[in-house]
């Protein structure tokens, strides 16, 4: 999956456009709600589990951080 279809899907799930991969979902104003729900709905698209416990690196706060954990889930698998 590209990054602009991984923000597509950011936009369907949070209702917010992603100009930039990089910045922060909370700065795109994303809250703890809507990045929960982010987060399922790219578990229910690939098909993967990922453990909440992760959710706290800063490294996923943005979605190409996020993406890029996620796909490398994704190989794993």
């Amino acid at each position: 999956m590209t990054q602009q279809q991984f923000d597509q899907i950011v936009h369907d799930v949070c209702g917010v456009e992603v100009a930039d991969p990089h910045r922060p979902l909370v700065d795109l104003g994303v809250d703890s709600l809507g990045y929960l729900s982010l987060v399922m709905a790219v578990e229910e698209h690939y098909g993967i589990e990922i453990d909440p416990e992760v959710l706290t690196d800063p490294e996923l706060s943005t979605p190409a951080g996020l993406r890029g954990y996620v796909e490398s889930l994704a190989v794993a698998a």
